[in-house]
């Protein structure tokens, strides 16, 4: 049963807002655009294992997505996918390169290797999941979930990826292909056999890791070192992202596809949002969407029920994030 939704990450949302509002000549557009081909990747390989939970018993795990949790120390750790069974928690670090990647246990580091030969380091996500799996031990610990053996596991989403190892470790037990996933639970059942869980106990744990789960805070012009005027103004086109749009008899019309809406602004007000801030004022509106009649504005602001405070001169709307 899934406690909790896999949602699109915070940090993907805010790397298309800015691809779509920065400029082709835009000297930093070359780095945007290879992070947001890393996030979509991610993203794309943390959903392509969704099929294979699919067959696990619904009555028998709790499935919770990207949770993002308060440590011990005073920051944060996440975790892709937590399963929770009556006998056992698995942790899920899914990864989505493809052509060979090793393991190198000596040096901890994965190395990825392109079918034209070139080779790139990362970060060892075994090391990763085991900080997770440490980090989330406490977490129960100071919860009052004691004695729960946590299995950790990386994932690789890519199913033609050939996966390579270096070194001597038991951790490499804890790689799979996301088709075997299914497989390797049946294994963990067969492992823990003493019932850990209730299911009141199992309900009363989802819930506490769903109120403690903390949405990440991310100032995507301040990480890139990008000024707001940098940022393109006007009404983007939802389907084809042209800016900016023509505003004609109440509706937006983009000059290249021909798409036409009267609700289109929203995506553009979602951009807004995602890049600068969580409130807006009519003025702001207007410059935003280049829209040249604080009327209109006010109407497009009234119309979309957003909560405010001020006087209809200062009057400030909040915007929420999707």
């Amino acid at each position: 049963m899934i406690k909790k939704e896999r949602s699109i990450p915070l940090k993907l949302q805010k790397v298309e807002a800015l691809a779509r509002r920065l400029p082709v000549s835009h000297p930093k557009r070359a780095l945007i655009e290879q992070e947001l081909y890393n996030r979509r990747s991610g993203y794309r390989g943390e959903q392509s294992i969704n099929y294979y939970l699919t067959f696990l018993p619904e009555k028998e795990y709790y499935i919770l997505h990207s949770l993002r949790l308060p440590n011990h120390v005073g920051t944060f750790f996440q975790i892709d996918t937590m399963l929770i069974s009556p006998y056992f928690i698995t942790i899920i670090e899914v990864k989505n390169h493809g052509g060979t990647i090793r393991f190198d246990a000596k040096f901890n580091q994965l190395i990825q290797t392109h079918s034209n030969g070139n080779m790139k380091a990362y970060e060892d996500p075994i090391s990763q999941v085991m900080r997770q799996h440490s980090q989330l031990k406490i977490w129960l610990q100071n919860n009052k979930f004691t004695g729960i053996p946590i299995h950790p596991l990386v994932v690789i989403s890519n199913p033609s990826t050939i996966i390579e190892t270096t070194g001597n470790s038991n951790h490499f037990k804890q790689i799979i292909h996301r088709t075997y996933l299914t497989f390797k639970m049946k294994e963990l059942e067969k492992l823990y056999k003493v019932e850990r869980f209730t299911k009141k106990e199992m309900t009363r744990l989802a819930k506490k890791l769903i109120k403690q789960h903390v949405p990440e805070k991310y100032n995507i012009l301040h990480h890139f070192n990008i000024r707001p005027e940098e940022i393109l103004t006007g009404v983007h086109c939802p389907k084809c992202s042209f800016l900016p749009m023509t505003r004609c008899y109440g509706k937006w019309i983009c000059p290249s596809c021909k798409y036409s809406s009267k609700k289109a602004y929203e995506d553009s007000i979602m951009d807004y949002t995602l890049l600068l801030r969580t409130t807006i004022t009519n003025k702001q509106l207007c410059d935003f969407l280049e829209v040249t009649s604080r009327t209109v504005a006010t109407k497009l602001l009234r119309s979309m029920n957003l909560p405010h405070s001020g006087n209809t001169k200062g009057r400030v709307y909040y915007l929420e994030m999707q």
